[in-house]
């Protein structure tokens, strides 16, 4: 009789260690180490779109993972070699949505580069107002009605619909 209730025991045991070890190697895979995965914007339900009117904002994260009781913003930019200052900005917005949303500042977000690379975005008060002034100029910009001034990019920018749109005919 106790052989008959041992082995689902067994077996519930090394099911329960095969989707633990599953479980690690995926969030290892998002970049993730620590904290439950709560969204994530590649699933059948996507993550959710987060808003602030109060800072005209509108974003939506890769992932969000709970660490505790706090959401962390994750990014993926699966082809980049190197973190740039658009893809800490981009996190840092995220972490500001987050707080918006959910009350609770994150003290960080996460970027994940390509092969994995991970990078965490302290969410300090610096870089949250880098993030402001930047949404400042940008809103500037956009009350001048003049095209911001141009910034060769040679293969993002042949690549695009608009090129001639921002180079005129002769700017190859």
């Amino acid at each position: 009789m106790t052989t008959v209730l041992v082995l689902p025991v067994i077996l519930l045991a090394a099911a329960y260690a095969v989707l633990r070890n599953w479980s690690r190697g995926e969030r290892a895979q998002v970049g993730v180490n620590a904290g439950a995965i709560e969204s994530t914007d590649d699933s059948a339900e996507r993550a959710p779109t987060l808003r602030s009117r109060r800072y005209g904002l509108v974003g939506r994260p890769d992932q969000l993972v709970r660490v505790g009781n706090v959401l962390i913003p994750v990014e993926q930019k699966p082809k980049a070699r190197r973190l740039y200052g658009s893809h800490i900005l981009q996190v840092g917005a995220q972490c500001l949505l987050v707080q918006e949303v959910y009350g609770v500042r994150p003290p960080y977000g996460i970027v994940v580069l390509a092969g994995g690379a991970r990078h965490q975005v302290d969410f300090s008060a610096v870089l949250e107002q880098r993030l402001l002034d930047a949404m400042d100029q940008m809103r500037a910009m956009l009350r001048a009605s003049a095209p911001p001034e141009p910034r060769w990019m040679d293969r993002k920018c042949r690549a695009c619909p608009y090129h001639h749109t921002c180079w005129g005919n002769g700017a190859d």
